[in-house]
């Protein structure tokens, strides 16, 4: 239920689930009903899951009274069991819900209704009994006193009772069950309830309550950690001791020098440990830390390990092993074209600029002549080509140690865009109404198998048939057909060809026009 914290396969589950209805609600074969009851048992598994992280929450806390005073932990504890009693009652109302309307349904006890199967109901493609069920009984249309009505503001005081929660710590998470909307049903606004139960399948609808139990248990989830979380915040703890080598790159230029620095995690700033690396002795330490500089003499992989002595409070000193691994590359860069091998003039192309450990900001890209490059984000730039250029290059430099250093260049060659093609009534030849084609009215230029935003006009074209066993050719200015041409083709009889010959388009982006040629339709 709250946003952003959904594992892979609780995404996957939802995403099989709106298919399914989306598949259910264009009358797709029943066979398709026999994959909703895969889908639940993956929910189901996933709700298991949910429940055993939650309960290991609530063991934490329970381990925090031992580290911490009860008068710290108590506020956030006791809030976190509130909100298991919310969730708990929801749930609960939920799957009671759920397994009685399987009971009816199937015509079986509430008790075997719990232990079923989706894939052993007798009836999965029933929607009148559950939207009965859930619409109608206590009331009408999913209002006041229906199941659903009431499984709504269920959800609301849910959602509000968190919020509350959160709100006195200044928190807030994102709940992901909307009940608000809006919600259509063939463009017509309808309430949730209608939404979610009205002429929905059973099997469906048990499915889709079990992953409401998802999005509570996830929201409950959320929401405790968060809790948990307030407990420590601002406090700092250390139970373990080890060596760290922090890097300022593992990936390092020929000619450049591997920095790191190589220190004790939690570290005391008072004691200044002995750090020695292996082959080349004790390296500078200050406020605890060791500073490792090792010039980069050649390209390949590079390992450096060592020990960190220091002494502990108890006066006994202590060692500790590091190994530091990092690369030495030759300088390059990386120059992209992020939608083709080529540059199409008139249109934004976009490219990405990248060097192997070096920020984005320190690279100093430059284009050729009949082309201008402007960076719009990091490391993405725009390159526009002037008509006419054929081939350009793109030359990076980068600031390393206040220094440019030549990082390579990429070449690319120089296109105009495409040709479109022409269409009306989104086809281009074969037998067509003489009403359709009439009412077209039109022919549209379309770019096809083209990623950039380009479009063209039409600027003319004629429009040929025979009459009477007499050729005749009507033309036309831009790209709408001529009173002359409607009449034409409304009264074209059957098997009478009408062509649209020299469609010519207006200069495009690149400042070129384009003849688009003919196409040709049978009158029905």
């Amino acid at each position: 239920m709250a946003g952003g914290k959904q594992t892979p396969r609780q995404k996957l589950i939802g995403l099989m689930y709106l298919i399914f209805l989306a598949l259910m609600a264009l009358n797709v074969s029943v066979d398709v009903l026999d994959s909703f009851p895969l889908i639940n048992r993956g929910i189901e598994d996933t709700n298991r899951n949910f429940e055993m992280k939650v309960n290991m929450v609530y063991d934490d806390f329970r381990e925090q009274e031992l580290l911490f005073s009860p008068q710290h932990v108590y506020p956030f504890h006791d809030q976190a069991l509130y909100i298991r009693q919310l969730a708990d009652s929801l749930v609960s109302y939920i799957l009671t819900n759920r397994t009685q309307m399987l009971a009816e349904i199937n015509g079986i006890s509430f008790e075997e209704a719990e232990a079923l199967d989706l894939q052993d109901s007798r009836r999965k493609d029933d929607y009148s009994r559950s939207s009965s069920y859930w619409l109608e009984e206590g009331g009408s249309d999913g209002g006041p006193g229906t199941r659903a009505y009431i499984l709504r503001e269920k959800i609301e005081s849910f959602q509000n009772k968190i919020d509350s929660i959160l709100f006195t710590h200044n928190q807030s998470i994102t709940l992901g069950l909307d009940v608000e909307g809006p919600f259509y049903v063939q463009e017509r606004p309808v309430s949730w309830q209608i939404f979610s139960f009205d002429r929905v399948i059973s099997v469906a609808v048990a499915t889709n309550l079990n992953r409401m139990v998802t999005e509570v248990r996830n929201a409950e989830f959320d929401a405790i950690s968060m809790l948990y979380d307030l407990i420590t915040e601002g406090t700092f703890r250390f139970d373990e001791i080890a060596a760290r080598v922090v890097p300022r790159s593992q990936i390092v230029m020929e000619g450049d020098a591997y920095v790191a620095e190589i220190f004790v995690a939690a570290y005391d700033t008072r004691q200044d440990p002995e750090i020695l690396v292996d082959g080349i002795g004790r390296i500078p330490v200050s406020d605890g830390v060791g500073r490792l500089r090792v010039p980069a003499r050649s390209p390949g992989a590079k390992r450096h390990t060592g020990v960190i002595r220091m002494t502990s409070p108890a006066g006994v000193i202590e060692e500790h092993r590091f190994v530091a691994n990092y690369t030495v590359e030759r300088p390059t860069a990386t120059v992209s074209a992020d939608k083709m091998n080529v540059f199409y003039v008139g249109v934004d192309n976009p490219v990405s600029i990248s060097a192997p450990g070096i920020p984005s900001e320190n690279l100093r890209p430059a284009i050729s002549s009949g082309a201008n490059l402007r960076r719009v984000d990091n490391g993405s730039y725009i390159v526009n080509l002037e008509p006419g250029t054929r081939d350009v290059t793109i030359s990076v430099n980068a600031l390393v140690d206040n220094e440019l250093r030549n990082m390579g260049e990429s070449r690319f060659r120089g296109r105009n865009i495409p040709d479109p093609v022409a269409y009306i009534a989104g086809r281009r030849e074969g037998r067509m109404d003489r009403q359709l084609l009439s009412r077209a009215g039109r022919i549209v230029a379309q770019m096809e198998g083209f990623e950039f935003d380009a479009s063209f006009n039409i600027a003319s074209f004629r429009m040929t048939t025979t009459i009477a066993g007499e050729y005749r050719s009507y033309p036309a200015t831009g790209n709408t057909f001529t009173e002359e041409m409607i009449r034409v083709i409304d009264s074209a009889r059957s098997g009478q060809e009408i062509t649209f010959r020299d469609i010519i388009t207006e200069r495009g982006p690149d400042g070129t026009t384009r003849n688009l040629g003919a196409i040709a339709f049978t009158i029905n």
